[in-house]
């Protein structure tokens, strides 16, 4: 089960980091990996959306909010090439009303592609930092611009 854990340091207060990299519907705008992004509906905490990249591929997560702290999602539909596909982000405060943004993400891919998990942990590795890398750099010009 791979597992991936990074993290990445945003010159903006926890309480904006959270609320603007959680703005799922929005995503296009911040995560240049995503072309659409559509909410499906929400259950209270409990976000369905639909994410399109930039190959093509389409999915169905839903996302869990616990804001200022924490967000969990997961894969839903379809999971393959997954068995399941968790991630989960954690935020935390820093002095200088910074934060910091972690993001956790498990998988483990079917069993035809279970020969190939060390490559595609790789190319996940890859996405994860350029995503927070734009995620920063969005929020943080939204700050600066405030």
């Amino acid at each position: 089960m791979p597992v991936i854990t990074r993290s990445v340091i945003v010159n903006a207060p926890v309480e904006v980091t959270f609320e603007v990299s959680n703005r799922i519907d929005k995503w296009p705008e911040m995560i240049p990996e995503y072309l659409r992004s559509e909410i499906l509906r929400r259950e209270g905490r409990k976000i369905w959306f639909r994410l399109t990249n930039a190959d093509g591929a389409s999915w169905v997560s839903w996302r869990m909010l616990y804001p200022p702290h924490l967000a969990y999602a997961e894969r839903h539909d379809p999971v393959a090439p997954f068995t399941y596909n968790h991630l989960t982000w954690i935020y935390q405060a820093l002095p200088g009303n910074r934060s910091q943004m972690t993001w956790d993400m498990c998988f483990e891919l079917s069993d035809e592609l279970k020969d190939q998990e060390e490559g595609w942990r790789e190319r996940m590795a890859e996405h994860t930092a350029a995503n927070q890398e734009a995620l920063r750099k969005y929020i943080e010009s939204l700050v600066e611009g405030a």
